[in-house]
């Protein structure tokens, strides 16, 4: 058999580093929101997603002049788009913030960002361990992390919308608020697929 020509687990790894960084920055920007200086974290974040996408199309240039792959060349194809979904969903909260001019934060959104990133550092630690899917006895429970996180993030969410409903916030503010929201949540979403895709690989290679 004729041997691969590239490491995509390696692709994988150094793709979702970039969605772990993206993050964080969101974290940090949220818990210590100042509007003033959103300019500057917007930039910072474009920069990640940018190097991200880079990684993203590196991996689709390089499926498509590859025969043979460890895995199948949709798998890999699948679960970098959703990397990317997941690093381009970070970036498009710090959008949001702009693009409505916010002076504050969605109640819950501290709380709400600080799960989204631990979903994304679990679903990196599950694709690090990926290579070893054949062998490895911890990657089931690496998925299991992933989508009890996305399950905290789902209750967590719900509340959140019920809480800015409830409030008397202005039109503007909850649009906006409404926004940010299910774009953090969508990123604990977008994980939980890529543990659907990641459990489909081994169904498929094992």
């Amino acid at each position: 058999m004729a041997r691969n020509k590239n490491d995509y687990f390696t692709l994988l790894e150094n793709q979702i580093a970039y969605s772990v960084q993206a993050a964080e920055l969101l974290e940090n920007l949220i818990c210590n929101f100042n509007n003033s200086n959103l300019d500057v974290e917007r930039e910072r974040m474009h920069k990640i997603e940018h190097q991200a996408d880079e990684i993203h199309h590196d991996i689709s240039n390089k499926l498509s002049s590859e025969f043979i792959t460890v895995i199948e060349q949709e798998d890999i194809l699948n679960l970098s788009q959703i990397i990317d979904d997941i690093t381009d969903e970070l970036d498009e909260v710090t959008i949001e913030l702009y693009m409505y001019n916010l002076s504050t934060t969605p109640l819950k959104a501290y709380e709400l960002a600080k799960v989204v990133n631990r979903c994304v550092k679990a679903l990196q630690a599950a694709i690090c361990d990926l290579r070893n899917f054949r062998k490895s006895e911890r990657l089931p429970e690496l998925l299991i992390d992933v989508s009890s996180i996305e399950t905290e993030a789902d209750a967590l969410y719900i509340e959140a919308i019920h809480n800015l409903f409830k409030s008397n916030v202005d039109f503007k503010t909850l649009i906006g608020h409404k926004s940010i929201l299910e774009s953090l949540e969508n990123c604990c979403d977008l994980c939980s697929h890529s543990v659907n895709v990641i459990k489909q690989i081994i169904i498929k290679n094992t």
